[in-house]
């Protein structure tokens, strides 16, 4: 002990110097070599990962009259629903592209049987502009290939592609390191005879592959081929094509724009060594769609993300080519944020932990804007009654709540049936995400964009109304799986009446029209109005009329304004924000999101160097706009000189300028050793940073890079 205080007492002596010898031993002629130390586990033990797993990450809310247990619940409520929405998000992600992953297993299985001698099978997978998503395809096929096709897998991405020795490495060491355990890592790479392999040597590979002769296909999966160095990629393809007698290769190329334009780039001589084929994958759009129905709109979704939030994310996934993982980690993002900072959040989904609700709770209910708009409906209502009983019982209040939260459930289910109503139509293109999020933020009427599905209504044909009709029972019936909607026809049979009825007329009016001969059409279709034309005086005059309807042109068309009549009495439900005790289930705040996943830490850096009070909040910091003051940190004082300066600054001026301000002359000032050593310490921040580097121009300045507000 004495000893290592010893050492470490020398350690801070020398450790200003520019230059010192560190002997731990303290002795420069032991030249004994140290003890060989065991190799340690880093993987944590499992008791202690279990005690930490059960450590609560939550905090206690209401200034800490939160009762923990109610903390401790709000966290068990977040991880059991997000539980379940991540079990349907992962089915999703599992089934996706099963088809062009059975197809390319399926391919490279077959290889060897259909691939002609001397050629590598290779599979170009078209995966799209979307880089960012490549990953999930990439690791699917890895898994799918090992699991089914019995191959090792290496997966490669332009960044590991600096040379061909670096590639060769690449792939030798992802092979063997998967194989074999780190004490046996020396004997795989070595020979019989004793001769080592070098690192990039593929007889080291070749060697490794006859201790599993079951397992020798090698796929090497070039996730961006089309971001590699195309000499590079064509060398490495030839080296690998004389390989092929002792090691089997197959390849995957991820295409993003067309396989001539990536044959275009290589060598002929090396696309004559290629033998393949072309898969197409599910774009990112569709996937994410399928993602926003099971974690955003689907039924059971104990909260409501509101349409700004994810609008925010919807659009950073089209502008931002943001991968499938993050729009994923941004909505378990948001959940963490409503449940970490909403102490009414363990109420969620049906009230069930009402009888957890402590006074506070009670007492912020009261608080709730949505609350106050209940009240106040009630009084212009005459119900004088319901109004004291919830402002001054709190058994009743928290009756209230629970029949509110219940009916937040039965106002999903009906806004889903609605907008099933209205996207089955195929006359009007409507994006399902974005008329969700406009119809549970505002309501749905029948004004504004909802008007154009009226008027598309009214000027169906016979035919398309006829199939519109059936589609819709056809989903009453069957409901949709996607967005969790059990079949609702029995709910509402009068509907389901109707609808039948009006379906059936339809196609007996059809039936009638064709043996007459006769174009079925109503009062509201185009082909009803005509052109007049009038001579009147050597003059021609030109008149829209209407044209003589036929009574199954008028049946029908009393049959559009029953079936209008009906949709305008149940196509009508109001928005989230007009529902009460919403801000229990509802959350549409982006501040913290942004700051998480779009940060802006040049921002941040101006703000703390030019404000250091706004961060740090001490006096000595606060000064007015621009003013430079000894007290600030010696960073801050640099940033406010530096952005005077021009694009070259003089190591020596700002260095004097720097000294007169908390030199020895001021009140307090600091001697010149301490000034100098705060000032390379603070030019030093500056670089790391990024605001300065050396100047090759002139050795005694440094170059400025960051101008503010830029």
């Amino acid at each position: 002990m004495a000893s290592y205080e010893g050492l470490e007492v020398a350690y801070e002596e020398k450790q200003h110097h520019a230059a010192y010898i560190f002997d731990p031993s303290g002795d420069p002629d032991d030249t004994t070599r140290p003890t060989k130390r065991r190799r340690v586990s880093k993987k944590p033990d499992r008791h202690e990962a279990h005690g930490t797993r059960k450590e609560s990450s939550f905090q206690c809310l209401l200034q800490g009259a939160e009762s923990e247990q109610t903390m401790k619940l709000r966290q068990e409520t977040f991880e059991r629903l997000w539980s379940v929405i991540d079990s349907r998000i992962q089915s999703i992600l599992r089934d996706t592209n099963q088809s062009t992953l059975q197809q390319v297993t399926s391919f490279l299985q077959n290889a060897p049987n259909h691939t002609p001698e001397g050629k590598i099978p290779s599979a170009f997978i078209i995966t799209g502009p979307n880089i960012a998503s490549q990953d999930l395809l990439f690791e699917q096929l890895s898994e799918a290939l090992q699991r089914e096709a019995s191959a090792r897998v290496v997966r490669l991405r332009s960044g590991d592609a600096a040379n061909l020795r670096a590639v060769l490495r690449k792939i030798i060491n992802d092979i063997v390191s998967k194989d074999s355990s780190d004490g046996d890592e020396l004997e795989l790479t070595t020979s019989k005879d004793g001769r080592k392999f070098l690192n990039y040597d593929l007889e080291a590979l070749h060697t490794h592959l006859k201790l599993s002769p079951r397992r020798n296909l090698v796929i090497i999966a070039f996730q961006d081929s089309e971001a590699f160095d195309s000499g590079l990629l064509s060398d490495l393809i030839s080296l690998l094509s004389s390989w092929l007698d002792r090691i089997p290769f197959a390849f995957l190329f991820g295409v993003a724009t067309s396989v001539e334009l990536f044959e275009a780039r290589l060598l002929k001589s090396t696309c004559q060594r290629l033998y393949g084929d072309q898969f197409d994958v599910e774009q990112t759009a569709s996937i994410v769609d399928k993602i926003f129905k099971a974690a955003v709109a689907h039924s059971e979704t104990p909260i409501l993300l509101g349409s700004n939030l994810v609008g925010s994310l919807l659009e950073r996934q089209r502008e931002q080519v943001a991968s499938i993982t993050d729009f994923i980690r941004s909505l378990k993002y948001a959940y963490m944020c409503h449940f970490y900072a909403n102490p009414l959040s363990f109420l969620v989904p049906d009230g069930v932990n009402s009888i957890a609700l402590q006074p506070e709770h009670v007492e912020i209910l009261r608080c709730l804007p949505s609350f106050r708009q209940a009240i106040e409906i009630a009084v212009e209502n005459k119900n004088m009654l319901q109004a004291e009983q919830l402002l001054e019982d709190d058994s009743k209040l928290t009756e209230y709540v629970v029949d509110c939260l219940q009916e937040r459930r039965r106002w999903v289910i009906k806004l889903l049936c609605i907008l099933k109503t209205l996207t089955i139509s195929k006359t009007v293109v409507i994006d399902f995400a974005a008329l969700y999020l406009d119809a549970s933020h505002g309501g749905i009427s029948l004004s504004g964009q909802y008007s154009l599905f009226f008027d598309s209504i009214k000027r169906m044909e016979p035919c398309d109304s006829e199939g519109y009709l059936s589609r819709l029972l056809d989903m009453m019936q069957r409901g949709d799986q996607s967005l969790g909607l059990d079949p609702w026809a029995d709910e509402t049979p009068e509907t389901t009446t109707l609808l039948s009825d009006i379906l059936a007329s339809v196609k007996q009016l059809r039936r009638d029209a064709d043996d007459e001969g006769h174009v079925l059409r109503s009062k509201y279709s185009g082909q009803s109005k005509i052109l007049r034309t009038t001579v009147v005086a050597q003059k021609v005059q030109l008149s829209q009329d209407t044209a003589t309807l036929t009574d199954h042109d008028k049946s029908y068309t009393d049959l559009i304004d029953r079936f209008l009549k009906h949709l305008e009495t149940t196509i009508r439900i109001g928005g989230a924000y007009s529902m009460p005790f919403n801000e229990v289930w509802l959350y549409d705040s982006k501040t913290p999101y942004k700051d998480v996943f779009i940060p802006r830490p040049r921002n941040v850096l101006e703000r703390a160097l030019s404000r250091p009070h706004d961060y740090l909040g001490c006096s000595c910091c606060k000064t007015g706009e621009d003013q430079i003051t000894p007290t600030l940190p010696t960073t801050a004082i640099l940033y406010q000189m530096y952005l005077e300066t021009g694009s070259l600054i003089n190591a020596a001026d700002i260095w004097s300028a720097y000294y007169a301000i908390v030199g020895e002359d001021n009140e307090e000032g600091l001697d010149e050793r301490t000034a100098l050593v705060l000032f390379y310490r603070s030019m030093a921040e500056m670089k790391a940073m990024g605001f300065v580097k050396q100047s090759r121009k002139k050795a005694d300045h440094v170059a400025k890079l960051a101008w503010k507000g830029l």
